[in-house]
């Protein structure tokens, strides 16, 4: 039959024993009675099979396994707390995962080092693989899973299998060529946009589809002249004076070499707003999607909303 090996409290006061050579002055530094010092006591050398002292002397005397314990129970000690550091750094550490993230262009390109700095080397991920692109295109990968979540401005309306966490939200305004300004003072947006050719972005972006939905609500349809995937190509165009273009102020701040030679003007008429939020498929990562969300916002919050300010003095994060 295997014997039951015993405890370390039962060692650790067979050693205070050894080391004093009495159970009373053992009892009172472990706040026990002297009969439980010697209950304790009994019950390792059962587990053990042999005595810790010869009982035979007073006071008491330890054994050659006796003085051995004694010696060793520091190194005992040392690796238990050891022990109860590492059990204790794998608790905090039990949602680090390997995790794939999508980025929109957007917030990749201002903001999103950041952000994968800080779960890399925080206490969430153990290892990160980050994709940017436009918004359909990390639909598609969480749905195929080649993602495990993306930060986005499409909140996957048509997938029901999928938690949401919205964390920013930003007005569309209207970009203009810089030394402009006043001659956009009077006008609504379908006379600014009769006037001035309207640089796009891409149809094939949210932001891009957003815009024209927008504007068909209008009954405004100017023609098509320039249209691009990236905020930057697109802040460029307005640069060199090609036409206006509507946009958001995290995109004009992805045109940031741009953005000198323009200028942000609030949108003509009824505004309309983008949200960007994190989508993960319901379940994968529920108690950590909500702690990523919170990381994203604090990012645009300290990295991006100074440059924004100074970009779009008028812009304030109540929308």
């Amino acid at each position: 039959m295997t014997s039951v090996p015993p405890d370390l409290r039962s060692l650790q006061i067979v050693a205070a024993v050894a080391d004093t050579g009495s159970m009373l002055e053992a009892s009172r530094r472990f706040g026990m009675t002297q009969s439980a010092v010697s209950q304790a006591v009994r019950r390792a050398e059962a587990a053990v099979g042999v005595a810790f002292f010869n009982r035979s002397r007073r006071p008491l005397t330890p054994t050659r396994a006796g003085r051995i314990l004694a010696d060793r129970v520091l190194d005992l000690n040392r690796d238990f707390e050891a022990l109860l550091g590492t059990l204790r750094t794998a608790a905090e550490q039990s949602e680090r995962v390997e995790l794939r993230l999508g980025l929109v262009d957007s917030y990749a390109g201002t903001v999103g080092a950041h952000l994968v700095k800080e779960l890399m080397t925080g206490s969430i991920a153990l290892s990160l693989s980050a994709w940017s692109g436009l918004a359909n295109s990390h639909a598609e990968a969480l749905v195929r899973r080649m993602i495990d979540a993306a930060i986005t401005c499409d909140a996957m309306d048509d997938l029901y299998d999928v938690e949401r966490f919205p964390f920013y939200r930003e007005p569309y305004l209207l970009v203009v060529p810089r030394g402009l300004e006043a001659e956009f003072a009077d006008l609504d947006l379908r006379e600014i946009l009769a006037r001035y050719r309207l640089v796009r972005h891409s149809e094939r972006s949210y932001v891009g589809a957003q815009v024209e939905r927008h504007l068909s609500r209008l009954g405004v349809r100017p023609p098509r002249a320039f249209e691009f995937d990236t905020s930057d190509s697109l802040v460029a165009m307005v640069a060199t004076g090609m036409g206006v273009a509507i946009t958001t102020p995290l995109c004009l701040l992805q045109g940031l070499a741009h953005a000198a030679q323009v200028s942000a003007l609030p949108l003509p008429g009824p505004g309309f707003f983008r949200e960007l939020l994190l989508v993960t498929r319901r379940g994968d990562i529920s108690s950590l999607a909500p702690r990523i969300a919170e990381m994203a916002r604090t990012s645009i919050t300290m990295q991006a909303m100074p440059r924004i300010r100074a970009l779009v003095p008028w812009f304030t994060q109540d929308y």
